[in-house]
């Protein structure tokens, strides 16, 4: 039965006076306390008791009912040009965030509220969340329309099980696409819900690392971190290892609550195109694949997303599991109540002017109308002639954004030179700025102070006050005082700095500019260091000091080596040498550095990429490197990028290019006389030619490396063993990697021990289990580490091959189904082959008919059910498509042959089961498949 609420449980929130607006607009206007008091006619200590909020009661908020209160609102409005609905705000809303409560908007009389998402969706029972906004979107002070749109995202939120999984807000900058969230948002409400909501800024926050961390710390706070059900999600969350971050956070979006991600400014991580990456491709693989995931089905998970640019990677569910939003330009209508709104007070045709020289972009109307209202005195005939002409320019591609530049160098010479100076270097900080920071700036006077040297705490805040009335600035993150403004804003006043922006920068933070000799003596390991480390190259790169930037990287962060093999930290190197690039494109790195420097860059922004799972951008970064270090290189050099770019395309599946690549590798280190490299592209070549089918060549080549005497360790070593397993040479495989493993380990290779590890799991599966799973157990701790995709896969399919081999079909179902999914995202063609082969393995099951893979077994057998029961469309969907995904690689595609053939014969179409068995057995006989003999026995029982 439900309960009755009662007064401080589930009551309705009391109204609270909003003291904190009350005092900016004082601010604002340049007036004393008693000033104020005197034009509403009160006594001054009276006027304090509303600016400083002691008219709020702690229990029962503030009462309107008192006619002198009434009467004291009228004047308030009247006298500071508020509204009276801006006065009052819901009591939930300012208890928890009092600094939010001065944004709430205003509605005119009639305007409906923001749709209010229901706080608990049908046949949800889930322990109550508490929102985490851990970034405040931008909200228009002024917001109309938009009615259709926020009715639908209404419904959408409150669905148990949403339809679509995904949506995006797509639009040009200014469109009104985070306001539109924000009023979602404010209907949404921060009581606690059966499911979690996450806010995230990209703009504030482009860090997609620090993004996941949040997210993970949040949803997951059993596995470590703050937040969780029942909690404000407030608190540092503690970082997980790379690794573990997207599968912890994929995890806990998947156990079924109507969890919600809000995600703002996407664009600030997504490709502009070019360089090897499409329009609209995510920079970070993990966020990528996250997303990809939400938009397969995570539970009840769903994300909206703001975005200038379409979503390249979510294209595959386009028409189903992703909706696309595109806010239309505010009408007529829209646009002259909101120009109203700012106190225009023309008639219809003056509006009907300025909503045409805008073509409705709602943030230019909204930035004419603040300009008109706040220096034109509110009449729209005063707008100069010559501009509106300006405005109205002829129709281009970057129209909107032509208009809205004009209107903001309007803005920038009519307000006061210290104000304007004020949004110029606030613009510096996309993350926003703290007064504090701001002080800084001020006490460092020159031209780092610009028109605000000789300004006081109370200058500044009514200078920041008046910039917020205006709709300029706002505040960044709740709960303290920072600001920040929107992107075209800030884009535009900062390139009025006069002032180098790294200058700025460092003024702000309090750190002298950034110096060579700063760099660390010894490579950091903290987070905060790492941070700031990055920071100073930003700077340096920004200021043209490219060599220095280059060698705090270099030997300050340690590289790839440090930053990658030891800390796993790939999207912070990622993001660096994306920095030097100046974009996406690796080619494009700082001219001013030697071709060897940039060709270096260039490859360890591929091995980054790698790592991450980017194949197709690790792939591009690589081919820069071989064209920066072009004929003029060593030999060495040369051939270390041809075999990298051919490791690469191997796990892609693309193995005819891999050996060409291979082959001249190891052409120009025999001619170079590089025996090393020689050996490792021998190695290498050896690898390929084996999946490639061509078994005795690639037995020439191992056997070539060992006459080079090249010792077997690493790569070359793991590699051959690979070969050993497939054959069936079981035990030579495992002799051999043992002592790989033990090289590798007194070298200190850490990548290559875990590759060993995981080789020697599938050596041990089908006989000791025990022991395949010790070594699974040490392969995920590299795994976790680093977040190397590679290995992570290598991970789940000895996973699913392990509960395969326990009869746990479903678990061994569900690890396959999920390697799978990264390979498929990350692409990973021959992994992806595998996977599905192992996961159509356990939609079989197997019976008490069903044999092991050796000789004899009987895999064929007429379609009897075993335990564990047998869903034969997917085996046969998934078998299938394995066939398909193999590609090149004719060991994949062996063994999808014949469980493709398997299934086909369990669900009853023998002719087709014939087909694809007699298939198997015959290229299994040509790569002496141990397997063989069951392809064979299993097309006999059938024909």
């Amino acid at each position: 039965m439900a309960q009755v609420p009662r007064a401080g449980r589930g009551a309705a929130p009391a109204v609270q006076f909003n003291h904190t607006l009350l005092q900016r607009a004082r601010l604002e206007l340049d007036l004393t306390q008693e000033q104020v008091a005197a034009s509403i006619g009160v006594d001054v200590r009276t006027y304090r008791r509303y600016e400083s909020g002691a008219v709020n009661d702690p229990r029962l908020g503030f009462s309107v009912r008192s006619p002198s209160r009434r009467r004291i609102l009228e004047r308030l409005s009247a006298e500071l040009g508020i509204a009276e609905a801006e006065l009052l705000v819901g009591g939930a809303r300012a208890a928890q965030a009092p600094d939010r409560a001065a944004q709430a908007p205003d509605r005119a009389a009639g305007e409906p509220t923001p749709p209010v998402t229901p706080g608990a969706p049908q046949g949800t029972t889930a322990p109550a969340w508490r929102p985490l906004h851990t970034h405040t979107l931008q909200r228009a002070r002024h917001f109309v329309g938009r009615a259709e749109i926020l009715a639908r995202l209404s419904a959408w939120a409150g669905a148990a099980t949403p339809d679509p999984r995904v949506i995006v807000l797509l639009g040009v900058g200014g469109a009104g696409k985070t306001a539109i969230a924000e009023r979602f948002l404010q209907g949404l409400g921060d009581a606690p819900r059966p499911g979690g909501v996450l806010v995230w800024s990209f703009y504030d926050d482009p860090r997609t690392e620090a993004f996941l961390d949040q997210a993970a710390a949040y949803f997951a706070p059993a596995a470590g971190g703050a937040g969780g059900a029942g909690g404000a999600g407030a608190g540092t969350p503690r970082p997980a290892p790379p690794g573990e971050q997207l599968a912890r956070l994929r995890d806990a979006l998947a156990q079924g609550p109507p969890h919600l991600l809000v995600l703002d400014g996407l664009e600030t991580v997504q490709a502009e195109g070019g360089g090897g990456r499409a329009h609209g491709e995510l920079h970070d693989a993990l966020l990528r694949r996250l997303l990809c995931a939400v938009a397969a089905g995570l539970g009840g998970a769903r994300a909206l997303v703001t975005s200038r640019f379409e979503l390249a990677d979510l294209a595959a569910w386009a028409e189903g599991a992703v909706l696309t939003v595109r806010p239309a330009s505010l009408s007529e209508g829209d646009a002259a109540a909101l120009l109203r709104r700012w106190g225009i007070r023309s008639d219809d045709g003056a509006l009907r002017a300025l909503f045409e020289t805008t073509g409705g972009h709602a943030l230019s109307v909204a930035v004419l109308g603040s300009y008109v209202g706040a220096f034109l005195g509110g009449d729209a005939g005063r707008l100069a002639a010559a501009s509106a002409a300006h405005l109205a320019e002829a129709e281009r591609d970057d129209a909107l954004a032509r208009r809205l530049s004009a209107v903001l160098s309007a803005y920038a010479r009519a307000l006061p030179a210290g104000e304007r100076d004020l949004l110029a270097r606030l613009s510096v900080f996309p993350g926003g700025a703290g007064e504090e920071a701001l002080s800084q700036l001020i006490r460092a006077g020159g031209d780092i102070a610009g028109a605000m040297a000789g300004w006081g705490a109370a200058e500044l805040a009514r200078g920041l006050a008046r910039l917020e009335r205006l709709g300029l600035v706002f505040a960044a993150r709740p709960g303290d005082r920072c600001y920040s403004t929107h992107p075209f804003v800030r884009q535009h006043f900062k390139s009025l700095l006069g002032v180098p922006p790294d200058r700025i920068h460092a003024a702000g933070s309090g750190a002298p500019p950034p110096r060579l000799d700063e760099a660390p003596r010894r490579a950091p390991r903290e987070r905060g260091a790492l941070d700031a480390y990055e920071a100073v190259i930003a700077e340096l790169v920004a200021a043209g000091r490219a060599r220095e930037a280059h060698d705090i990287y270099a030997i300050g962060l340690g590289g790839f080596a440090h930053l990658g093999l030891k800390l796993g930290d790939m999207a912070r190197g990622a993001r660096i040498l994306r920095v030097f690039a100046g974009g996406d494109d690796p080619r494009g790195m700082p001219a001013s550095l030697p071709a060897p420097m940039r060709a270096s860059l260039a490859y360890e922004a591929g091995l980054y990429a790698g790592a991450l799972g980017d194949l197709a951008f690790a792939c591009a970064c690589y081919e820069a490197h071989d064209e920066i270090a072009g004929e003029l290189a060593g030999p060495a050099q040369r051939a270390t990028g041809l075999r990298t770019l051919a490791y690469t395309e191997r796990l892609r599946g693309n193995l005819g290019r891999a050996r060409g690549l291979v082959e001249r590798s190891l052409e120009i280190a025999e001619r170079g006389g590089e025996r090393a490299h020689a050996a490792r592209a021998a190695a290498l070549l050896g690898a390929v030619l084996h999946d490639l089918g061509e078994v005795d060549a690639a037995g020439e080549r191992f056997a070539r490396v060992r006459e080079m005497g090249d010792e077997p360790v690493a790569r070359r070593a793991l590699w051959e063993a690979e070969r050993d397993l497939a054959l069936g040479r079981r035990e030579e495989a495992r002799e051999a990697t043992l002592q790989n493993l033990e090289a590798c380990r007194r070298r200190g290779w850490e990548g290559h021990v875990a590759h060993a590890r995981a080789l020697l799991g599938l050596a041990l599966v089908d006989g000791d289990v025990a022991a395949a799973e010790e070594h699974l157990g040490e392969a995920r701790r590299w795994a976790a580490a680093t977040g190397e995709v590679e290995m992570a896969l290598r991970c789940s399919e000895l996973a699913a091959r392990i509960a395969l081999a326990r009869g746990q079909m479903e678990e061994g179902r569900r690890r396959a189904e999920e390697g799978k999914h990264v390979a498929e995202t990350c692409g990973f063609g021959p992994f992806r082959a595998r996977l599905a082969t192992v996961a159509a393995r356990c939609a079989l099951g197997r019976g008490p008919d069903d044999g092991r893979d050796g000789d004899g077994g009987r895999d064929g057998d007429g379609g009897r059910d075993g335990d564990g029961g047998r869903d034969l469309a997917a085996a046969a969907a998934l078998a299938g498509a394995a066939v398909a995904w193999a590609g090149e690689d004719a060991w994949a595609r062996a063994d999808a042959l014949h469980w493709a053939g398997v299934a086909a014969a369990r669900g009853g179409d023998a002719p087709r089961g014939r087909e694809l068995l007699a298939e198997a057995a015959a290229l299994r006989a040509r790569l002496r498949h141990p397997e063989a003999g069951a392809s064979r026995a299993a097309l006999a029982q059938l024909g």
